[in-house]
């Protein structure tokens, strides 16, 4: 922008600026730059992965029985499926047998709560199993269901 360019925005008050805007015809491009642009923009957005979004709603989904009481939903996996988050519920009572970690694992405890061997974790807590690390048997008095994120899932 030029200093007169800016001199002209100070002189002219800005509704009387906005009319002339506003009164301005829109010029189309000539059809065939018009579909070029076009196909150029869609092949952008379709090349582009951030506008790939994922819902799942709560009645939504796919609960699959891992031993009687305890069922995981897969809410998200890599392509290769390696890295998966899901959500686990364990009903009253259920267990899950004592496991190593082949790769970290997160866990997010969202209802309920569940002893990891000798550790109590409630709705709220946040737990790394780190890999090569082992849990004790993981049990359950009252039910729970947890967030996981895990490489490698063991179940």
């Amino acid at each position: 922008m030029t200093e007169r360019d800016k001199k002209m925005i100070d002189i002219i008050p800005e509704e009387i600026s906005n009319a002339m805007i506003e009164a301005i015809e829109p010029i189309a491009p000539p059809s065939a730059i018009s579909s070029e642009l076009k196909a150029r923009v869609m092949a952008r957005i379709r090349g582009k992965k951030s506008f790939d979004l994922i819902t799942i709603k709560a009645e939504e989904g796919e609960w699959i029985t891992l031993m009687p009481g305890v069922e995981k939903k897969i809410l998200n996996e890599s392509a290769d499926g390696k890295i998966q988050s899901y959500l686990l519920k364990m009903a009253p009572g259920s267990t899950f047998p004592p496991h190593e970690h082949v790769a970290d694992e997160e866990c997010l405890m969202l209802e309920g709560e569940a002893m990891f061997g000798d550790l109590c974790l409630r709705a709220g807590d946040y737990h790394v199993a780190k890999k090569g690390s082992k849990h004790g048997l993981v049990s359950t008095e009252k039910g729970a269901v947890a967030f996981i994120r895990a490489c490698n899932p063991v179940f």
